[in-house]
């Protein structure tokens, strides 16, 4: 496992003062579409050491807390890397909830998103951003998206599923004791084509 040491590349990682109206080369981000943090999220003004970018465009409240949880892990290499590779590697930083890999597989590079159970592992994962990832320098960010996961099961449809899944079942079961029941070798087309009868 990569652990964090002197020289191992790790790039300053800078600290956003508290937003209230900020403007980057004269204009407001309040015109682009950037939601000052505390506006959307209540909680952010608890959290208060934590630094929070400010959300882009239009953001589904109810995905904030996901989005705040979440950090963008670029620059990974797209033939070695595997999400499970990232679980366990951020597993040092706070609990892992999702890891979801992105990006072309067929390019040299790729980018992941890993979502944390508790806001407060976000700056420790930041901390690694520069450090060596197998060959390449890793890029971390703060998230600007929730990771899309796959819809959730109802009980009705995971029960439907389990039906299903359980009548493939009992027909192989079916076919496997009538394959080895005596007497089936001679009875199937099988034997005269492929094996001969004895």
């Amino acid at each position: 496992m990569t652990s964090l040491m002197p020289g191992a590349g790790l790039l300053p990682i800078p600290t956003p003062n508290p937003l209230t109206t900020v403007s980057i080369l004269g204009v407001s981000l309040s015109s682009l579409g950037a939601i000052p943090a505390a506006a959307l999220d209540p909680n952010i003004a608890t959290l208060g050491e934590i630094p929070q970018p400010p959300l882009m465009g239009n953001v589904d409240p109810s995905k904030i807390d996901e989005i705040r949880r979440t950090v963008y892990v670029g620059n990974l290499n797209s033939q070695t890397t595997t999400a499970d590779q990232l679980l366990e590697f951020f597993k040092q930083v706070g609990e892992v909830k999702f890891v979801r890999m992105a990006g072309d597989e067929t390019q040299p590079t790729r980018f992941a998103f890993v979502e944390f159970a508790d806001q407060n592992s976000v700056p420790r994962a930041l901390a690694f951003n520069g450090v060596m990832f197998g060959d390449r320098p890793l890029k971390i960010n703060h998230s600007n998206n929730a990771i899309v996961k796959p819809p959730e099961m109802t009980p009705q449809a995971a029960a439907k599923e389990l039906e299903e899944v359980m009548k493939r079942v009992r027909e192989a079961q079916s076919f496997i004791s009538a394959a080895i029941e005596p007497g089936w070798l001679h009875s199937t087309s099988l034997c005269n084509d492929f094996l001969g009868c004895f």
